[in-house]
């Protein structure tokens, strides 16, 4: 349903006829669209000036389709046949009844693989990853940051970095911060194998406290 105060309020003329009608552009008298008179004594679109197509030219059982909300062709036959809706038109299950939409709409993820191993207490297992460089850079200047969630809290810290060669640095921090408000010690490190968890420094670092990776 178009409203005609509004098509006028934005700089169009809509043109009434006996067999259908026009909108054109105020300024210029531009066609921008053009319509048909039905049957039913109604003005429907037909085709816009750039020759798409409107709902006017669209086969009738599909277009109820749509202004029922997507609804499944099997319950549009059947409220035709109990005639719920008043002058609706007998509709018929097209052939191929795929709307790409319903598709769309229906469409799922897929779920995630079931989780092998689920952590007793805080710190025995910790997430982490190093994301950027960003594009905007922080007030410091940082323009990395590193991830870490603890898997038995989900509780999550965020470590800012200028370059990548701080990740041990920040990750000490971490494990000093973590170690002073839990009273407990980083067990497992679960990440991505990124060349700055993987460096030699690194691997001296997990070795010497025990952090298993």
């Amino acid at each position: 349903m178009l409203s005609v105060s509004q098509i006028c309020d934005r700089g169009h003329d809509v043109i009434f006829k006996k067999y259908g009608c026009e909108i054109r552009r105020t300024n210029s008298g531009k066609l921008v669209a053009v319509g048909t008179r039905t049957s039913k004594n109604l003005y429907t679109l037909i085709e816009t000036s750039n020759g798409s197509c409107l709902l006017g030219k669209e086969d009738e059982d599909w277009l109820w389709h749509k202004r029922l909300g997507h609804i499944s062709f099997n319950n549009l036959v059947k409220i035709c046949s109990k005639g719920a809706i008043r002058d609706i038109p007998s509709i018929k299950k097209p052939p191929s009844s795929i709307c790409s939409s319903c598709q769309k709409g229906k469409l799922t993820r897929s779920t995630f693989k079931t989780k092998e191993y689920y952590s007793s207490k805080p710190l025995e297992l910790v997430h982490t990853d190093l994301c950027g460089p960003m594009r905007t850079q922080s007030l410091n200047g940082d323009r990395y940051f590193m991830l870490c969630i603890d898997d038995y809290s989900r509780m999550t810290w965020i470590l800012l970095l200028k370059h990548k060669l701080e990740a041990l640095e920040k990750f000490e921090t971490f494990k000093n911060l973590a170690k002073n408000q839990i009273g407990r010690r980083i067990k497992c490190l679960r990440l991505d194998r990124g060349g700055e968890f993987i460096s030699d420094n690194f691997n001296e670092f997990c070795h010497k406290y025990g952090i298993r990776r």
